[in-house]
């Protein structure tokens, strides 16, 4: 894993290359669907501040998924979003899918990967949504 430290509101954290830029997963939940849906954004980090990238995560509140799973958004990122979750611990890709209109979604456990448990963490430390 590629990392570059840097500083966001006081805090060394380390942001992970994908595709050659530099960026910093951003872990919350959607306000909708079953228990506490993992929602995963990727943020930039430009001139001191964060910028939306894309979405990691897509939810999809009519399909089931156990604790700690969410379905990956490879309709907008393309397939190699999954072993960059995977090569950077993020978790676990399980052998089911999702399916919304003509897009097919797999489903990772997120809940078996360190770095998810640790950007979490952070996450929580940095309160990103309360400024």
């Amino acid at each position: 894993m590629k990392t570059k430290q840097v500083k966001i509101k006081g805090k060394q954290v380390a942001l992970i290359s994908y595709k050659n830029i530099w960026v910093f997963p951003l872990i919350t939940v959607y306000q909708h669907g079953l228990g506490s849906p993992i929602a995963i954004l990727l943020y930039t980090y430009k001139k001191g501040e964060l910028e939306y990238y894309c979405d990691v995560t897509v939810n999809l509140p009519e399909c089931s998924r156990k604790a700690g799973c969410q379905f990956i958004e490879t309709n907008k990122n393309g397939e190699d979003i999954l072993a960059w979750l995977q090569e950077n611990s993020f978790g676990e890709l399980t052998n089911e899918n999702g399916v919304s209109g003509f897009c097919t979604y797999p489903l990772f456990n997120f809940y078996k990967g360190e770095k998810y448990w640790e950007y979490r963490k952070i996450n929580e430390e940095l309160d990103l949504f309360n400024e």
